[in-house]
């Protein structure tokens, strides 16, 4: 029933509790999507699954002692690594010392469990390190990565491992649980807030509690004011300060105000967050320039997922944007 608690990626749930439950559980998942997508609560499940001492039934049961200490954090057979530091690498020295613990039997479970979250902090010494685990692994090993794209990862680490895509889920699958996990957050906050961050749970959670929604609105008046000026100077110092998770909640933000400005006097309901934007490009664009604004705000979107250099990615918006508006 823990499963039940994961919002969305009803595909990739089905897949992995079809291996959980066949006891067929692949040696190394590839969990992949973006950031706040749920990669790493995705993974600890797994890795309950595969230390649950439940005889029988669902898997992870959440009721024996190996869930238990599982969900404390606590598993003995359970490990988790991540990059350290401001590059947040993983050291090949780390990799290695994971290989060399990969052959030592579990403590009191069927499996031993390994998570190597933001498994693209690997640099290639340290993947290929893991590699060879990988290639002939324990019968009693379970690896767990994840990452925001496979094509992070080497291309061999790849074909070792299977692949679980997560993305955003839908508002109403969504907002029940940052409802439950932020009490305080209203329903019309939590959807305002998935929106903007597309759907993915983990940055909709971050960003009302830390002030990022705030700033993501703040910055969606900012490019709709910037975008209707002649000038193209307040654009470009505009788009130059901004990082990923803003620039994908601000251009969300503006596709969503370019489509309110569309439809204004239509008696639709609003979406966009910030009624200030949406003011802006009614009264700065024409209606065939709104609807560019919302294809152009989208390709730019699938643009950002590609990893895009960050500042030929701003340099690149700022130019398509000026030329929606004509300017």
């Amino acid at each position: 029933m823990l499963w039940n608690d994961f919002a969305g990626n009803h595909a990739a749930r089905a897949a992995v509790a079809g291996y959980v439950d066949s006891g067929r559980l692949p040696h190394a998942l590839l969990l992949e999507g973006p950031a706040g997508s749920g990669r790493r609560t995705m993974a600890r499940l797994i890795a309950q699954a595969a230390i649950c001492l439940a005889p029988e039934g669902e898997k992870p049961c959440g009721h024996c002692a190996g869930c238990h200490k599982a969900a404390a954090g606590g598993h003995p057979d359970i490990r988790e690594v991540e990059g350290e530091g401001k590059s947040h690498s993983i050291a090949v020295d780390v990799i290695r010392e994971l290989r060399e613990q990969a052959y030592v039997l579990p403590n009191e479970a069927p499996h031993r469990v390994t998570i190597i979250a933001g498994a693209q902090d690997m640099n290639e010494a340290a993947q290929n390190a893991l590699l060879k685990v990988l290639e002939e692994p324990p019968a009693h090993m379970l690896f767990l990565l994840t990452c925001e794209n496979r094509s992070q990862m080497l291309s061999t680490v790849q074909s070792r491992t299977l692949c679980i895509s997560l993305s955003g889920v839908e508002e109403d699958e969504g907002w029940p649980v940052i409802c439950r996990r932020l009490p305080q957050t209203t329903e019309q906050d939590a959807r305002r807030a998935l929106r903007l961050f597309g759907g993915l749970i983990g940055q909709a959670i971050e960003g009302l509690q830390g002030g990022g929604l705030s700033d993501v609105i703040d910055k969606t008046a900012a490019l709709a004011q910037a975008l209707v000026q002649p000038d193209e100077l307040p654009l470009l110092r505009l788009t130059a300060t901004m990082d990923k998770t803003l620039w994908d909640g601000a251009l969300r933000g503006l596709q969503l105000a370019a489509r309110d400005a569309l439809t204004a006097g239509a008696g639709v309901t609003t979406q966009s967050p910030s009624e200030q934007a949406v003011a802006c490009l009614s009264g700065g664009l024409t209606r065939q320039q709104l609807m560019a604004l919302v294809d152009t705000t989208g390709a730019l979107l699938q643009m950002r997922a590609r990893y895009m250099n960050p500042t030929l990615f701003s340099v690149v918006s700022a130019a398509r944007l000026r030329q929606v508006a004509g300017r």
